[in-house]
């Protein structure tokens, strides 16, 4: 009887399952709404219906569930599975995650951050199959990230390792939301194009994109880069530098094998790619750059369910 694993990816708006083979493919997936203004009792029981679909799944396979990985926004007391707070689901402070979901499923779980998990699934089958080592940014709203050192989640001393989006790139730089100034995530996150070419058509740049500055996206300044506005590509542009310039202080201080980039931002593709890569060759020392590959993601669906299956394997 073949040992399978769950992986779930929790999110505030979708939880998606997946049952998970030891070799790191996705037999069969599970995705329905989180709906967390059920509260946390409410969101553990759809994550519940979710790995029962994949149980019973794994039966129909053969097969036998040996554990339950979840990967979660939020701060995470690793030793404990306790939510310490997640942004992404109102209310959520100190929730004890893998103690309510080991009660509602009578099968082993793990909980870990939802950034890191990722991290470790694209390590292990997508972007970095075959390194030991990788650091994922995930670019969307804000800036996450995980770090995977020897085959495993580099956590840190209290679990809270991988703040990428939070490095400082400039201390006189515009606030960041987690209430210092200057951060990547300030520069190169959706949020941050988008507040940057508003303040460049206040201060008189032409685009098309200025009968939508109201409700503007990272999408819509994506799409008329593409169909050739200037100050839309000029935009871009500078999200890739910026991430340049994060990208080689994390080559700087971890040297890693793999850097990639995930999330809604990276739909710019090489018009984002290209200036980052120019970035980190004008800043980075060239043994710190030697052999690094960087990177989209190749399991934009699953890393997270794959990462957190995995990260089950390894306990």
């Amino acid at each position: 009887m073949p040992d399978l694993f769950v992986g779930v990816d929790l999110g505030g708006t979708n939880i998606k399952a997946g049952l998970v083979s030891t070799a790191g493919e996705v037999l069969h997936r599970h995705r329905i709404p989180t709906r967390s203004e059920l509260g946390p009792e409410g969101v553990v029981q759809r994550i519940a219906e979710a790995v029962r679909a994949c149980i019973r799944e794994a039966e129909r396979r053969g097969g036998a569930v040996r554990g339950v990985g979840v990967g979660s926004p939020g701060t995470i007391d690793l030793g404990s599975g306790v939510i310490l707070f997640s942004p992404n689901m109102p209310g959520w402070r100190d929730i004890p995650l893998r103690s309510m979901a080991e009660k509602a499923l009578g099968v082993p779980c793990r909980i870990a951050n939802d950034a890191n998990v990722a991290a470790l699934g694209e390590q292990w089958v997508g972007a970095g199959r075959g390194a030991r080592s990788l650091v994922l940014l995930t670019l969307g709203t804000g800036i996450g990230g995980g770090i995977v050192t020897n085959g495993r989640i580099w956590e840190g001393a209290t679990g809270v390792a991988g703040e990428i989006g939070h490095m400082c790139i400039n201390p006189d730089g515009p606030a960041c939301g987690c209430g210092s100034r200057g951060c990547l995530e300030a520069y190169a996150s959706a949020t941050a194009m988008v507040r940057r070419l508003r303040e460049a058509m206040e201060q008189g740049a032409q685009s098309a994109l200025a009968a939508r500055a109201a409700d503007l996206t990272a999408r819509d300044i994506h799409e008329a880069a593409l169909a050739g506005d200037a100050v839309a590509r000029a935009n871009v542009e500078a999200t890739g530098r910026y991430l340049g310039v994060g990208v080689s202080n994390i080559l700087h201080i971890l040297n890693p094998e793999v850097v990639a980039f995930s999330g809604g931002v990276t739909a710019a593709g090489d018009m984002l790619m290209g200036p980052c890569l120019e970035e980190v060759r004008r800043r980075t020392l060239e043994a710190s750059r030697a052999g690094v590959r960087i990177c989209f993601s190749q399991l934009p669906e699953d890393a997270g369910v794959i990462g957190a299956a995995r990260y089950v394997m390894l306990d």
